[in-house]
């Protein structure tokens, strides 16, 4: 059947688009038409600190038309196939104690997002400790706005890739089944370049709530970018929001697309998208816990292109992150990438008939909402728990009898994996 229209939800406005139908697009590429070109340029090195009210705007999510476009639950005839995601059972070594993950719907997401957040799930912290890192700030203006999360390639050309080292968490997926991609997450720092910027999958709109963030992608495939716009997010797209993008000199297409966290606050100031978001973060504690000891993580993710390896450092008291064997290091820094804790998110990896490339690979529906099995790695021990979330704000980290698993204050990388998979521990992986 012939497609007479669709409409994509943009931070400002939809874009109705007549006659056909955007075709996917899951690599960087230069806006097309009446958008401004991404220019080139080399960041300046000073970063000013740039404050917000403390009040939550509520931003437009369309501009009015002609003929004003009304969101609908319902997809457009080429989603139809689409499934509604419905959570599996939950891993076994913790079957009985976890429940299945609820499905959330735009309409539920909305009214999470409108509904006041009861202060029993905000924890009282100092007003300069960032809640994602137990760390403390010296501007806590700084920590009043909006978390954003970038989208990060790691193809095997993608890497080193640059600023890393400045997120206060990385979230690390399976995509297209044979490789990974981060969503790295920005608070307390705002770097100049964070690069290379990819597409946005599925599972970003569940994080995207999740931290009631602003997220940066490169596009997406068609399905993910309708149901992206089915949500009430800050979807700062290049395709429609290209001034905090921009090309890195003698890079390929795969590489060249960064991002400057700094012009994208100012950006969203400018547009009334900033806010003083109340998270509930996570549970920090400065004294080691008890646990199975845990000095290397094999995490197997795909063979021929991101299998992880962490291995404890004692000096740092830190996990040093390795990759098809070779250490990771950030290429604005040029040291190796690290992490005061590395938590195994286990989840539902479900088939889609979403198509993601040329080739026909298509796209993974990751459920990162509910409860399931996690297991927390600090201070060269393990301790095994679950993690869980309503959708609507950042998960907890839980032991067996509910109580929540402390974190170590720093950053952390969270690696979500198949239900099934067998981590090694204090192995050594076969080649």
């Amino acid at each position: 059947m012939k497609q007479t229209w669709h409409a994509w939800q943009t931070i400002g406005g939809w874009l109705l688009v007549t006659g056909m139908v955007v075709a996917a697009a899951c690599t960087p590429a230069s806006p097309q038409g009446a958008v401004t070109p991404v220019p080139t340029y080399t960041p300046t090195s000073a970063v000013p600190v740039v404050s917000f009210a403390t009040s939550q705007p509520t931003p437009t999510l369309w501009a009015a038309t002609a003929t004003p476009l009304v969101p609908t639950d319902t997809p457009p005839a080429q989603f139809s196939a689409l499934a509604t995601p419905t959570a599996a059972a939950p891993a076994s070594p913790l079957a009985g104690a976890l429940t299945a993950a609820p499905v959330l719907t735009p309409a539920s997401v909305t009214a999470a997002f409108t509904a006041e957040v009861a202060p029993a799930d905000i924890p009282a912290r100092p007003a300069n400790e960032n809640p994602l890192t137990g760390l403390t700030v010296s501007d806590p203006t700084v920590l009043q706005r909006r978390p954003i999360h970038v989208r990060v390639g790691n193809d095997v050309a993608a890497r080193p890739q640059a600023g890393l080292s400045a997120a206060d968490v990385v979230y690390e997926e399976i995509v297209e089944w044979w490789v990974t991609r981060y969503t790295a997450i920005y608070l307390s720092q705002a770097p100049e370049v964070v690069a290379p910027i990819r597409s946005a999958r599925l599972i970003n709109c569940q994080l995207t709530t999740q931290y009631n963030a602003a997220l940066s992608n490169s596009g997406g495939s068609d399905g993910v970018r309708w149901e992206l716009s089915q949500l009430p997010i800050v979807n700062l797209d290049e395709y429609f929001w290209p001034q905090p993008y921009f090309y890195r000199e003698n890079e390929g297409w795969q590489t060249r697309l960064a991002l400057n966290v700094r012009k994208a606050r100012e950006l969203m100031a400018s547009k009334n998208l900033e806010a003083a978001v109340a998270l509930r973060g996570f549970t920090f504690s400065d004294s080691p816990l008890g646990g199975q000891p845990a000095l290397t993580i094999d995490v197997p993710y795909p063979k021929r292109t991101s299998p992880v390896e962490w291995r404890y450092d004692l000096s740092t008291g830190r996990y040093l992150h390795w990759v098809s064997g070779q250490p990771l290091a950030d290429a604005t820094t040029k040291t190796q990438l690290s992490a005061a804790n590395v938590i195994l998110y286990y989840a539902d990896h479900q088939e889609t008939k979403i198509v993601e490339d040329s080739n026909g690979a298509t796209s993974i529906r990751i459920i990162v909402n509910g409860e399931g099995r996690a297991r927390v790695f600090r201070d060269g021990v393990v301790n095994e728990g679950r993690w869980r979330t309503d959708g609507t704000q950042t998960p907890e980290f839980l032991f067996p009898n509910g109580q929540p698993i402390p974190l170590k204050r720093g950053n952390s990388w969270i690696e979500v994996v198949p239900l099934d998979t067998q981590a090694l521990v204090n192995g050594t992986p076969t080649p």
